[in-house]
């Protein structure tokens, strides 16, 4: 009997260190959406890491290559990846046109769910790119192989809209079921 205790707190030790591992996440920041109006002042890239605890986002990154400084960064929600929505939560940001960009951001479950789905997004503004538009963007997808161009890559490739658990793109993935008897 004493295994069996010692057995059964085993297992409860490793299920709850498991529930407590950290999701990775990924941004790739860039320059809006170019317009005639965007395509000289909205300008620059960066790179972030997102972890994810169940209830909070660790955001940490840096930017770079703007033409003017960065005044305010935010967590935003949109419908899918790379459609613009609404931004909420400040993040902390470097105002210079080179700098990081940081923040840690208790999740609501709407957000969490749109965690999943591939629908959250960081949005850095500068002082010739303001918001609503902004002058970098970057949605938060599962962390994943990075290769340079030109570059193959063998297996399974990272598609964000497939790969996303929650986005309806993946789902669209499965296989329908045909058994009228299961609808």
């Amino acid at each position: 009997m004493p295994y069996f205790r010692l057995g059964a707190l085993v297992l409860l030790l490793s299920a709850s260190a498991a529930m407590a591992a950290t999701e990775n996440y990924q941004v790739s920041l860039g320059p809006v959406a170019r317009t005639n109006a965007t395509h000289l002042v909205a300008l620059g890239r960066g790179a972030v890491t997102v972890g994810y605890d169940g209830k909070q986002l660790s955001i940490n990154g840096t930017f770079g290559g703007m033409v003017s400084p960065a005044t305010d960064a935010h967590l935003c929600v949109g419908v899918g990846i790379g459609v613009e929505g609404t931004c909420g939560p400040a993040l902390t940001v470097t105002p210079a046109m080179d700098g990081s960009v940081s923040g840690n951001i208790t999740l609501s479950s709407a957000q969490q769910k749109a965690l999943r789905a591939g629908q959250l997004y960081i949005q850095i503004n500068s002082v010739k790119a303001p918001a609503p538009a902004g002058n970098l963007w970057g949605w938060i997808l599962l962390a994943h192989e990075t290769v340079g161009q030109d570059v193959p890559q063998e297996g399974n490739w990272f598609l964000p809209q497939y790969d996303m658990p929650e986005s309806a793109e993946h789902r669209s993935t499965h296989p329908l079921n045909t058994d009228a008897s299961a609808r």
